[in-house]
C-alpha cells in the first residue's frame, strides 16, 4: 500500500506537495532578497571584469588579465546563480513534478568546474610566461589597481556573506566564496608586487622581470587544491548523482524513530532512502508489515507519518516525505 507524501492529499497528476507560499510569506521574501543580492553581485562583477581586462591590456599584465578572465567566469556564475534562485522559488509543475531543487546543485557544480578550469589554465599560462623570459611591468600601477580591486571585492564579499546568513542561502554562500577568491587573489598579487620595493639587487630586477608570470602560476596553483572550488564540486556532484545524504543528524533521527515504531507495531523490516538535492531533502521509507499490523485506517497511518515527519524536523517546504506500507517483500 503506497502512501502519499506527508503534506496534503495526492492528485491524479502530481505528487502531493504543500501549497505554494503566498507572496508575503517569509519564504518568498527570502527568495526576493536572494535574487536582489545576486543581481547586485552580477552588476559589480561585470564592472570588475571590464575594468580588469581593460587595465590588464593597458599595463600589459597577465596577472590582471587573468583576474579579468576570472571575473568573467564569476559573472557567468552569478548569472547562473540568479537563474537558479528564480527557478528554485517556483512550485512543482507538470513538467518538473518534484520541483526545481535539482537546478541548484547542478549550477553549483558547473560553476565550480569552471573555476577549476581557470586555475589550470592560469597555471600553465604562468609557466609559459616564465619559460619565454617573463614580462616586465610597472609594479606601482598594478599595486594601486589591486588595492582598489581588493576594496570592491571585500565589500561585495561582506555584503553577500551577510545576506547568505540572513536568508540561509547556499547560492549566496557559493557566490560569496567567489568574491572571497577574488579578494584573496588581488591581495596576494598586491603583496607579490610589493616585494619589488623590499628586495635587494640583483633580486629586485629578476623579480620585476618574472613577477607577473610567476604570480599567475603561483596564484592559480594555490587556488587549485583549496576547498573552494574542489569541495563545492564534490558536495554538489553528490546531490546531482542523488547519493546518500551526508546529514547524519537527519538520518539518525529518522532511524531512531523507526526503531521505536517497530517496537510498537508489527513491522518486519524497513528500508530508507534519504538524499538531499539543493534545498530539499527527499525521505522515502518502505515498511514491510506483518499480519498483526494494526494501523489499517488512513487516520492511523497519517499519525504514523506525522511521527516520522516530526522526527525529521524539517520545514514543510524543505522536505519531501514518502512512505510505502506493504505486506509483500518485493516492494521493499
Amino acid at each position: 500500500m503506497g502512501a502519499a507524501p506527508a503534506a496534503g492529499p495526492q492528485s491524479a497528476d502530481l505528487p502531493a506537495r504543500p501549497r505554494p507560499c503566498t507572496r508575503s510569506s517569509p519564504r518568498n521574501r527570502a527568495a526576493r532578497l536572494e535574487q536582489r543580492t545576486l543581481t547586485v553581485s552580477l552588476y559589480v562583477m561585470l564592472f570588475l571584469a571590464v575594468a580588469s581586462l581593460g587595465v590588464g591590456l593597458w599595463l600589459r599584465s597577465d596577472v590582471i588579465i587573468l583576474d579579468g578572465v576570472f571575473s568573467l567566469v564569476s559573472l557567468l556564475g552569478s548569472g547562473l546563480y540568479l537563474l537558479a534562485a528564480k527557478l528554485v522559488a517556483r512550485p512543482a509543475d507538470r513538467q518538473f513534478q518534484y520541483g526545481y531543487a535539482h537546478i541548484e546543485p547542478l549550477v553549483n557544480s558547473v560553476n565550480a568546474l569552471m573555476l577549476l578550469v581557470i586555475c589550470v589554465y592560469g597555471f600553465f599560462n604562468g609557466i609559459e610566461g616564465i619559460r619565454t623570459g617573463g614580462n616586465a611591468v610597472d609594479p606601482r600601477n598594478i599595486i594601486l589597481y589591486n588595492i582598489a580591486n581588493s576594496a570592491v571585492a571585500g565589500c561585495a564579499w561582506a555584503y553577500e556573506a551577510t545576506m547568505a546568513r540572513r536568508v540561509d542561502s547556499q547560492l549566496l554562500r557559493n557566490d560569496a566564496r567567489e568574491w572571497m577568491i577574488s579578494l584573496a587573489f588581488s591581495a596576494a598579487t598586491t603583496l607579490g608586487f610589493a616585494l619589488v620595493y623590499v628586495l635587494p639587487e640583483p633580486w629586485r630586477g629578476v623579480w620585476l622581470q618574472y613577477a607577473d608570470s610567476a604570480m599567475v602560476a603561483v596564484m592559480s596553483l594555490l587556488f587549485l587544491p583549496v576547498p573552494v572550488p574542489v569541495k563545492i564540486l564534490n558536495h554538489n556532484l553528490r546531490e546531482v548523482l542523488m547519493m546518500t545524504s551526508t546529514d547524519e543528524v537527519l538520518v539518525g533521527r529518522v532511524e531512531d524513530e523507526m526503531r521505536r515504531i517497530k517496537a510498537e507495531h508489527d513491522i518486519v523490516s524497513h528500508s530508507s532512502h534519504i538524499v538531499k538535492i539543493g534545498r530539499i531533502h527527499f525521505i522515502e521509507l518502505n515498511l514491510l508489515v506483518g499480519p498483526a499490523f494494526q494501523l489499517q485506517r488512513i487516520e492511523q497511518q497519517d499519525q504514523l507519518r506525522a511521527r516520522i515527519w516530526a522526527a525529521a524536523d524539517r520545514p514543510i517546504d524543505e522536505a519531501w516525505l514518502s512512505i510505502c506500507l506493504t505486506a509483500d517483500p518485493r516492494w521493499t
